[in-house]
């Protein structure tokens, strides 16, 4: 079956091991427009994270969030 190696043993009913299509990166933007002024991430409160200064900010505050829950438990 399919020619993987352990296939036949992981799933016993069979498995699809071929690819239906792959695209490269300029197939897959082909019909994408430049970006505009308002593509920028949106963190899940709604903050714009519109310069690199933001960006990090708001990874500091995750990572900060998360060393506080990991010394709560």
């Amino acid at each position: 079956m399919g020619g993987e190696v352990g296939t036949e043993e992981a799933y016993p009913d069979g498995v699809a091991t071929e690819v239906v299509r792959r695209w490269t990166v300029e197939e897959f933007f082909r019909d994408a427009g430049p970006p505009t002024d308002d593509d920028v991430p949106i963190a899940l409160d709604g903050r714009r994270l519109d310069t690199p200064e933001k960006v990090i900010a708001y990874l500091e505050e995750i990572n900060r969030n998360r060393v506080a829950a990991q010394r709560g438990s």
